[in-house]
């Protein structure tokens, strides 16, 4: 008796999705779903960011939104979160910041092609590009996380750096490179880590300036001091539970312990640079938690 209790308790909480937003969308779908072969029950579940005017969003992001989660014991197993910003409104539709041919500093390289406007990225099905989503601390009994051993590589060609959003472990080790034939300069502008401002030598495919992040911090811009319009987001991390979405707004966070947790969506055009400071998911430790965050017309800031 006591085993088949046990099993229906197990059972019970590794489904079970509760969403403590604005709306819940809750759709059962027997069969072959694009997150698993044969036969599943897939949750589908919406998520909509709640008050985003930003009158009712805590002023300090420093509080631990995962720390107070319950522990992974009491729900058992982790999960996965399968994500999507979506945009919702008339998409701004940003034209280059120059075009070919263009008559700025080091045309020859920097105008050899058009240099896009990264601010807003919008891809299929109104998904936006380059948006954070992260935990701000990683839940209690969370196993430490495995520092890569091997580099990341930050680039930049044309006068565009290469990634545009980077997250990255505390302690893992960024190689800077360059495909131009001519000098830049990296700047960094942390608000906990100490700032870096070196020269990257032209067509330096080496790496001879490398950066290492020692604290974890909220996204913050990376620019060049010799091409003013150069600007990417570095974001170093503690935990692995965090991702930056894709060309069409998609995003995965695997092996979440299972339980509530709290997430912050941070995005560089929105009012504020965040569309949710305390996002609350529920995960559970069997099919993935599906989650779609609005980013409403109203909240872009360009």
């Amino acid at each position: 008796m006591s085993n088949s209790i046990s099993t229906m308790m197990s059972t019970n909480i590794a489904s079970r999705v509760t969403v403590l937003s604005v709306a819940v969308t809750m759709l059962a779908a027997t069969g072959c779903s694009e997150f698993g072969g044969g036969s599943t029950v897939v949750p589908d579940v919406t998520f909509l960011p709640a008050d985003l005017s930003g009158d009712a969003v805590a002023a300090d992001t420093g509080a631990g939104a995962g720390g107070d989660a319950p522990a992974a014991a009491e729900a058992g197993g982790v999960g996965t979160i399968v994500g999507k910003v979506v945009f919702e409104g008339t998409a701004p539709g940003l034209p280059p910041q120059f075009v070919k041919g263009a008559d700025i500093k080091d045309k020859e390289v920097c105008a050899a092609v058009d240099v896009p406007d990264e601010r807003f990225v919008m891809g299929a099905d109104n998904g936006v590009a380059n948006v954070f989503v992260f935990m701000k601390k990683a839940p209690k009994g969370a196993p430490e996380m495995a520092v890569p051993s091997e580099p990341v590589i930050f680039d930049q060609e044309n006068c565009v750096f290469k990634p545009h959003c980077m997250l990255v472990p505390v302690g893992q080790t960024i190689k800077v490179l360059s495909a131009d034939p001519i000098a830049h300069n990296t700047h960094t502008n942390p608000a906990k880590n100490n700032g870096v401002s070196s020269l990257v030598p032209p067509n330096d495919r080496e790496g001879a300036l490398e950066l290492k992040y020692t604290r974890a911090e909220d996204p913050f811009s990376v620019t060049c001091d010799f091409h003013a319009w150069m600007k990417a987001y570095h974001m170093p991390i503690d935990h692995p539970y965090g991702a930056v979405t894709d060309e069409n707004g998609n995003f995965e966070i695997k092996d979440v312990p299972s339980g509530e947790h709290e997430f912050v969506v941070w995005h560089e055009a929105a009012a504020g640079n965040y569309l949710e400071r305390k996002l609350k998911v529920t995960v559970g430790g069997g099919s993935p938690t599906e989650v779609k965050i609005a980013y409403p017309e109203s909240k872009l800031s360009l």
